[in-house]
């Protein structure tokens, strides 16, 4: 009787060591995990992309036409790139610029401090009645949308939009005996340094001068072509209210007019295989249209 007794508790005994065991492989109990089953189940999973594959691409701004105000209004205070015409340019009395964009409420803003930034000209001066892609921040500014322009990284030609057809050639109209007046009213009166007339001097720009120390820009075209450059290049400074840089009785437009209008010559131009050149540098005396010279640059 006491032995079968003896028998029946080793038995419950091992029925209780047993149990939590089984009963911790039926329900995956963690207590049943081993350690180094634990570790790799605690392992950080990489996020994947649709394909299964790990993303690690950073995600580009979104891009969105400047005249389409409503999809821009649902992007406040995002960074986008912006694309449209540029149809106006300010600059202020305190140093600020300002592009506007055709049927567009958005505005770009650089501001003055920034404008050391953009050595190759300032934002005004290159990019009017241009194509252009612009990336930043959107925001709102007194109700108005806006970006503030800081680097010359943010902004771009959309250089597949920015190609026109050159002027046809213009004959210069005589009203002296060394003074001509172009059909935009620009005169060209008195010499240069070396005796040559101002019509003689900008027409030295026509052809290139490879042996000329330094740079020189050259008009693609003949003479007739170059004067047209240079009236289509004025009307549009005065179009786009660009303010002369002013050196006492002199003063210069640096204006792009968003295609190709020569290339740069001489010595310096030679060296770099005559790239191409999209603006026109105009002097005149100050508060006139008196053509002091006129070349690509």
């Amino acid at each position: 009787m006491n032995f079968a007794k003896a028998r029946l508790t080793r038995s419950a005994v091992q029925l209780l060591v047993t149990f939590p065991l089984l009963w911790s492989l039926v329900l995956g109990d963690p207590a049943g995990v081993s350690a180094k089953e634990e570790g790799q189940a605690q392992k950080p999973v990489p996020a994947t992309g649709a394909k299964g594959e790990i993303d690690r691409k950073p995600l580009l701004p979104p891009r969105v036409s400047a005249n389409n105000t409503v999809e821009l209004r649902k992007l406040l205070n995002r960074d986008v790139t912006v694309t449209g015409k540029v149809d106006r340019v300010n600059k202020s009395s305190s140093g600020h610029q300002f592009l506007s964009f055709t049927s567009s409420e958005l505005t770009v803003v650089c501001f003055q401090k920034s404008l050391a930034a953009f050595k190759e000209g300032t934002p005004a001066d290159l990019y009017g009645q241009r194509e252009v892609e612009i990336t930043g921040r959107l925001e709102l500014y007194n109700g108005k949308l806006q970006i503030k322009l800081h680097q010359p990284a943010q902004i771009k030609l959309a250089a597949a939009k920015s190609e026109t057809s050159p002027p046809a050639a213009i004959e210069l109209k005589r009203i002296d005996k060394d003074t001509f007046l172009s059909p935009a009213g620009l005169r060209y009166d008195g010499y240069d340094p070396q005796g040559l007339t101002r019509v003689e001097h900008i027409a030295r720009h026509t052809r290139d001068q490879p042996d000329r120390p330094g740079s020189h820009g050259v008009f693609d075209g003949d003479r007739g072509v170059a004067f047209a450059v240079i009236d289509e290049a004025w009307k549009l400074a005065e179009k786009n209210k660009i303010r002369p840089e002013n050196e006492g009785d002199r003063s210069s437009y640096l204006v792009p007019l968003g295609r190709r209008v020569g290339y740069l010559g001489g010595q310096a131009g030679k060296r770099r295989n005559n790239p191409p050149l999209e603006r026109v540098f105009i002097v005149f005396k100050t508060g006139t249209k008196d053509i002091i010279t006129a070349f690509p640059r």
